[in-house]
């Protein structure tokens, strides 16, 4: 049993480094959706709320997991909305805007 406790701790550890981010990670400009967007910022006090309610209402589900902040675009990728806090880091507003020229890009990451 220790040991089996001392395998998944070793694991969900593994995992959660797996999806950090380096916020210095070059990624190719040429994969872009769009090159030309409206942005639109919402500040909100409750991000996960706020981050839940705007994706079920465009897809009928919400996140699923813990979020910092979200943005949604629309299908021509010439508008696109994030949801912050009312405060925000470079990292942050810089993952939410790279969403919106280059819609679900975590989606070939692994």
């Amino acid at each position: 049993m220790k040991k089996a406790l001392v395998i998944i701790s070793l694991l969900v550890t593994a995992n959660s480094f797996a999806y950090q981010e380096d916020p210095h990670e070059e990624f190719n400009m040429t994969r872009n959706m769009t090159n030309r967007t409206t942005i639109t910022f919402r500040p909100v006090a409750n991000v996960q709320a706020a981050c839940d309610a705007e994706s079920k209402r465009l897809t009928g589900q919400g996140f699923g997991f813990g979020v910092d902040a979200c943005s949604f675009w629309n299908d021509q990728g010439t508008q696109c909305t994030i949801i912050t806090g009312p405060t925000a880091n470079f990292h942050t507003i810089g993952h939410e805007v790279r969403h919106c020229i280059q819609g679900n890009f975590h989606a070939g990451k692994k």
